[in-house]
C-alpha cells in the first residue's frame, strides 16, 4: 500500500503491523483497540468519552482532544485494524482484526527485527504452534530466549 503525507511525500506500507514507523501501534492507538476490542462497535465520541472517563479519575488537566483520537481512530483504520462503517452520518468503528491476531503480528515483527535467526524460528513456531497466547507461555518462550 502507498500512502501519500501531508507534505506530498510517498510512503510505501506494507500489510505487517509492527515496531517501525507506518507499521508501529502506538500506546494512544493500543488504548483504542482495547476499547474497541471491549465494545465491538463504536463511535469516535463513544471512545473518546470512555478515555475521558479514565483520565478524569487519574488527573485535572490536560485530557485527550476528541480530534485527536478521531484522527487516530481514522489511522487505525488506513492500517487495517479498524473497519469504518460509512453508511451513517457517524462512522461506526469495530474491530478488523482480533487481539491474538494482532499480538502474534507485532511479536513476529520485533522477533524479526530484533532476534537472531535460531530465536526467530523459536517464536516463529511458538506462534504457529499455539491456540492461546497464555501469560504462561509467553514467560517460558522468554526463558528460552535468555537461554539462547
Amino acid at each position: 500500500m502507498i500512502k501519500t503525507t501531508r507534505t506530498g511525500e510517498i510512503k510505501k506500507k506494507s500489510g505487517e503491523i509492527g515496531i517501525n514507523g507506518l507499521n508501529s501501534i502506538s500506546n494512544l492507538e493500543a488504548e483504542i483497540m482495547k476499547i474497541v476490542w471491549g465494545k465491538g462497535k463504536v463511535t469516535v465520541r463513544e471512545v473518546h468519552e470512555n478515555m475521558l472517563r479514565k483520565e478524569i479519575e487519574i488527573k485535572e488537566q490536560g485530557f485527550i482532544p476528541y480530534t485527536t483520537v478521531m484522527s487516530t481512530m481514522t489511522t487505525l483504520a488506513e492500517k487495517g485494524l479498524l473497519k469504518q462503517n460509512k453508511t451513517a452520518k457517524t462512522y461506526i468503528y469495530s474491530a478488523a482484526v482480533d487481539k491474538k491476531e494482532l499480538s502474534k503480528s507485532i511479536i513476529k515483527s520485533v522477533s524479526d527485527k530484533l532476534l537472531e535467526e535460531s530465536t526467530k524460528s523459536m517464536v516463529s513456531k511458538f506462534l504457529s504452534d499455539s491456540k492461546n497466547i497464555s501469560k504462561e507461555g509467553i514467560e517460558k518462550l522468554l526463558e528460552e530466549i535468555d537461554k539462547s
